[in-house]
Formats: structure tokens, C-alpha cells, sequence
């Protein structure tokens, strides 16, 4: 999937091609059946077209819920599944079989970005710009996807912004504080019709 802003190209990670299973330990086997894919991209193309790919991108998979329930009333959850990228490094995405229900998926710092040059791979630089932390819902016989938006660049270009200091002055006090009357020094209030004095 590709998103473009009039500002910005972000690069979002669809689901596609070539893949790798993994399974996660559970408490109960899984029901037959009640299996679903989660797609994990790996490659996509930006824009004008260069074909990019996240490299060294560990994936943390962690059931957020009890889905079924045995006779005895105790839920199959999915426990903590780890993938990574460098286990299939020419993948297109990786697969994982999971249960029903829903998942956080978490990209753990370390990652990297390449772009296919005209001699081969070439390192570039990208700024993570989505959460690193995605919720997906995993349906039985079909593919759920994790999206992540990268920019290419650094940080300060993606996530800076300008800090303006301003100044204000008022020249009387109920210019502050929305008084009728104005405030005097000594404590004297003046107001139409004389002065007092507190």
C-alpha cells in the first residue's frame, strides 16, 4: 500500500508476496480451522518507483485476547512470537499462522533500510514515523496485515518542528486581568469618580 501527501511520501508496508510461517506456543492446541495469516512486509516501492527494503526488523507478536473457550471455561490464548527479517533476508514478507482474535504487533528498534540501486543494495536512511506498536485482528482462512509508515530521511527531517517565542506586554493591569478598573501603584484603584485607598 502507498500513501502520498502533498508534502510528504510516506512508505507503508503492505501485504505481499513470499512468505515464511511461524507458530506460537499456546495453552490448547488450535481448533481446526480457526487458523488465520499475518502478513509482515518486508519490501515495497516508494513513489517514484525505487523498490525499498526493511532490513534486520524483529517482530514481537502478542495475543491480546481469549478467543475460545473449552468445556472446562479455560481460553487457548497464543503466546509471545518473535520473527525476523534476517531469517528469510530475499522474503518479500514474512506469515505467521495464528489463532483468531486480536494481536499487537511490535517492531523492535534495530531495523534498517535498503533501496535497490544500480549496483545492488544501498543503505538508506528512514525515520519509523508510524507507531512502533500495531493492533491487527486475525480472521480464520484469510490474511490480516500489520501496516508501518516509514519516511526516508532523518529524523529531523520527518519530526521537527519550529518553537516561536512571543512576547506580550500589558500597560495596565485590568489589560491582564479584564477588570473594569485599573489598578494603581500603592494599591489605589481608580475608577470613574475618584480614588480610594485600601
Amino acid at each position: 500500500m502507498k500513501k502520498m501527501s502533498r508534502r510528504f511520501s510516506v512508505l507503508c508496508l503492505a501485504a505481499a508476496g513470499a512468505s515464511i510461517a511461524a507458530c506460537g506456543s499456546s495453552a490448547e492446541p488450535a481448533r481446526e480451522g480457526a487458523l488465520g495469516q499475518l502478513a509482515l512486509p518486508l519490501t515495497t516501492q516508494g513513489p517514484s518507483g525505487v523498490t525499498y527494503h526493511l532490513r534486520h526488523a524483529s517482530f514481537v507478536i502478542r495475543s491480546n485476547s481469549y478467543y475460545y473457550e473449552d468445556s472446562a471455561g479455560a481460553g487457548n490464548s497464543t503466546g509471545p512470537v518473535t520473527v525476523n527479517s534476517d531469517d528469510q533476508p530475499d522474503a518479500k514478507s514474512l506469515s505467521v499462522s495464528l489463532e483468531q482474535g486480536t494481536y499487537t504487533v511490535q517492531l523492535l528498534p534495530g531495523w534498517s533500510f535498503e533501496k535497490d540501486g544500480p549496483n545492488g543494495p544501498e543503505a538508506v536512511v528512514a525515520t519509523l514515523l508510524s507507531n512502533a506498536n500495531q493492533w491487527v485482528w486475525i480472521s480464520p482462512q484469510s490474511t490480516s496485515w500489520a501496516e508501518y509508515q516509514f519516511g526516508i530521511g532523518d529524523r529531523a527531517i520527518w519530526l521537527n518542528g519550529k518553537l516561536n517565542i512571543d512576547i506580550t506586554v500589558y500597560e495596565t493591569p485590568s489589560q491582564y486581568y479584564g477588570g473594569a478598573g485599573d489598578t494603581g501603584v500603592g494599591g489605589a484603584t481608580t475608577a470613574a469618580g475618584g480614588a480610594s485607598d485600601f
